[in-house]
């Protein structure tokens, strides 16, 4: 490995380190005993409405992964509502990539779009997300994206709780790229 590749390893380690920080001291992964909405019991939370709404952890969030996406890489940021809207934008402004809203279902009025935003056929988008468990959420944000013409090229997320996603994602084609993971939360 190259020296450079080497010191963009350590930046890399750097800035998870920094955003695993800033999410455990504002408390965004707590531990203890939860119920999830499907019902289920967890010894952690992930309470990502907390991060979306800090603006220094958004912006945290917003470079990290404006820095794994170049104008030549997309067209489009795609976020779906409501977690990953602010992380759309925060990912647009860094990046000057327009951005799209991804409604959970159509709207009963005006036009009626489940994507809010300029799609055109062709454009390749990357669909970033807040947290995944399965990723069931982000599958079908995936889907309507290509329902509309766009060709998702992978999809980036704050925060995987390793449950399925990555896995689910992939044999959709997509590859899923969690900032941080339950396992660096838990090793930390």
């Amino acid at each position: 490995m190259s020296e450079r590749a080497e010191d963009g390893l350590m930046y890399m380690d750097e800035l998870k380190r920094n955003l695993l920080k800033l999410l455990t001291t504002h408390q965004v992964i707590q531990f203890g005993k939860f119920t999830l909405a499907s019902g289920r019991e967890s010894d952690y939370y992930v309470d990502m409405k907390k991060a979306i709404t800090d603006p220094g952890i958004l912006g945290e969030i917003g470079q990290m992964m404006a820095g794994k996406i170049t104008r030549e890489d997309a067209d489009k940021i795609a976020g779906p509502a409501l977690g990953a809207v602010p992380i759309a934008t925060a990912v647009s402004l860094a990046t000057g990539i327009p951005m799209l809203m991804i409604r959970k279902s159509r709207k009963g009025y005006g036009t009626s779009k489940l994507i809010e935003g300029d799609l055109e056929e062709g454009d390749r988008v990357v669909v970033v997300e807040d947290v995944t468990t399965t990723g069931n959420s982000l599958l079908k944000a995936v889907e309507a994206v290509e329902d509309n013409g766009g060709v998702v090229i992978r999809a980036l997320v704050a925060v995987d709780r390793e449950e399925g996603a990555r896995e689910n994602l992939q044999k959709k084609g997509i590859k899923l790229e969690p900032l941080v993971t339950k396992s660096d939360f838990q090793g930390a």
